[in-house]
């Protein structure tokens, strides 16, 4: 059987001392320093990825607040550019249908010229016309300027009865 001498059990937790002593001395200050630096490291970096996600953040909500900026501003170009057209627009349709208007009126000035030159003529057809039937009636010539003068305002009567 096992025999416990109480030297060995004092020598053995003796020795278990010292090696825990020199063990925690050299051994555990060193494993817990690398164990504190990796500590402090990953903190360290968190702490920097986490800066990082604040600038990352507040440069989106700035390049958001410049995209909302630009898109009001194209908003606000094209509502001008819209006004800018519909003006354009409404003067280039006023000045079509002045010349339109214009047109019309020197076309109806025109026709209306032409067609009292027709009457002129006309009337001196028919006045020549009427001379000459009244000169073979009356088996005369009918070439005074008094004869014309009455012949005139005949036909200008019949011209306003009409």
């Amino acid at each position: 059987m096992l025999e416990f001498q109480i030297s060995t059990i004092a020598l053995t937790v003796l020795n278990l001392l010292i090696l825990y002593v020199i063990l925690r001395k050299l051994l555990f200050g060193r494993v817990n320093k690398v164990l504190n630096d990796r500590a402090a490291l990953i903190q360290q970096t968190l702490d920097e990825a986490h800066g990082e996600k604040q600038k990352a953040d507040e440069l989106k909500q700035e390049y958001e607040d410049r995209l909302a900026q630009a898109r009001s501003e194209a908003n606000g170009i094209l509502a001008q550019a819209k006004t800018r057209g519909e003006k354009e627009y409404q003067a280039i349709l006023a000045q079509a249908q002045e010349d339109a208007t214009r047109t019309r009126e020197q076309s109806k000035a025109r026709a209306q010229a032409e067609r009292d030159e027709m009457l002129r003529t006309a009337r001196r057809e028919v006045a020549q016309l009427a001379m000459e039937a009244a000169s073979k009636v009356t088996r005369k010539a009918l070439d005074s300027d008094s004869d014309r003068a009455i012949l005139d305002d005949f036909l200008a009567e019949a011209g306003e009865k009409k």
